[in-house]
């Protein structure tokens, strides 16, 4: 009897046990992909005159900030963590008075929509597209954008030359680059493991930490000029819930694309920016040898983000590289 008693004892103390272990499991799979708390966005994320809206598209939702009339003209911000069009919006207003002004959020980023989907680079051009045959109708756009972005944009204007006046492009690329090669590769191992990724992200690349210094070290090319504006608005971006998803398909690859076979096909004007402090400036160089009607110009002192770092700067140059009565092809 007491045999019988202390072996259903034991059994029951094993059960409790092995409950109890796969609670612990649970509880900290459940902490460590829990969403974060959504921070409040600040204020400087767009201009007072510019008014926030929202559009529909076949893969989510788009916010954009609009302003002014005349010549359409579309900012588009570039990829990396926290990104938005926070990017532009130290010099997007100066252009509302002169053109009608889109400064667009991706999807995934910013504040447009999140969506749980596994987006490629066909995705975003096929989004942009959307917004720009709904919002300008037959107009041709003129578009500024950065990173991967520009990259997205060149094929754009290669597929529906109807719909893009010009181009320029600050540092295009082709595929995902968050800084030294060998740290590139661990991040595109990474992002392809299921919950490791998810967590490397939230509880590493998406801190202020790690943002401030990115920014520091790549980001601008003089880190005294990294303001706590700045590091504010890219981490509550980084932050919000979902923001992970973008970021992870672009390290694993989903967004790359072939940027000189694009370039070559484009037939619109290209203008080139490039910041002067940046490692990669003889691709500038190269990829201006393969437009057919392109010039490059180089920003002083500018890192990745030279509208954020010099925005008098570009805003200046790219004034001059809009005005349709000059057309000045700058080696």
């Amino acid at each position: 009897m007491w045999k019988k008693l202390l072996a259903r004892g034991r059994q029951v103390w094993r059960v409790s046990l092995g409950a109890g272990i796969f609670g612990a499991l649970v509880l900290s799979v459940r902490y460590v992909l829990r969403p974060s708390a959504k921070p409040k966005l600040p204020d400087a994320i767009s201009p007072a005159i510019f008014a926030t809206r929202l559009t529909y598209t076949s893969r989510g939702q788009l916010v954009y900030h609009e302003s002014g009339r005349g010549a359409p003209l579309l900012f588009v911000h570039g990829i990396y963590m926290g990104a938005s069009s926070y990017e532009w919006s130290k010099v997007y207003p100066h252009f509302a008075g002169s053109h009608h002004v889109l400064s667009v959020d991706l999807l995934g980023f910013g504040e447009s929509e999140r969506p749980d989907l596994r987006l490629a680079a066909s995705d975003h051009v096929r989004i942009l597209t959307e917004l720009i045959r709904t919002k300008f109708g037959g107009e041709r756009v003129s578009i500024v954008a950065s990173g991967l972005a520009a990259g997205f944009a060149t094929v754009l204007a290669a597929q529906h030359p109807e719909l893009v006046q010009r181009l320029v492009l600050f540092m295009p690329v082709g595929r995902f680059h968050s800084g030294k090669g060998r740290f590139s590769v661990k991040l595109a191992i990474i992002s392809r493991v299921p919950f490791v990724n998810r967590a490397f992200y939230r509880r590493y690349l998406s801190t202020r930490i790690y943002i401030r210094g990115w920014l520091r070290s790549f980001g601008f090319a003089d880190p005294e000029k990294v303001s706590d504006e700045t590091i504010e608005v890219l981490t509550n971006f980084a932050q919000q819930f979902g923001a992970d998803r973008a970021i992870l398909q672009s390290f694993s690859g989903r967004f790359d694309l072939d940027l000189e076979k694009n370039l070559a096909d484009v037939i619109q004007p290209v203008t080139l920016f490039w910041g002067e402090k940046c490692s990669n400036l003889e691709f500038g160089y190269r990829l201006r040898t393969i437009a057919r009607h392109c010039s490059l110009v180089v920003i002083p002192n500018s890192g990745l983000l030279a509208a954020l770092e010099s925005p008098s700067q570009v805003t200046a140059t790219l004034m001059q590289e809009l005005d349709p009565t000059i057309r000045v092809f700058k080696a």
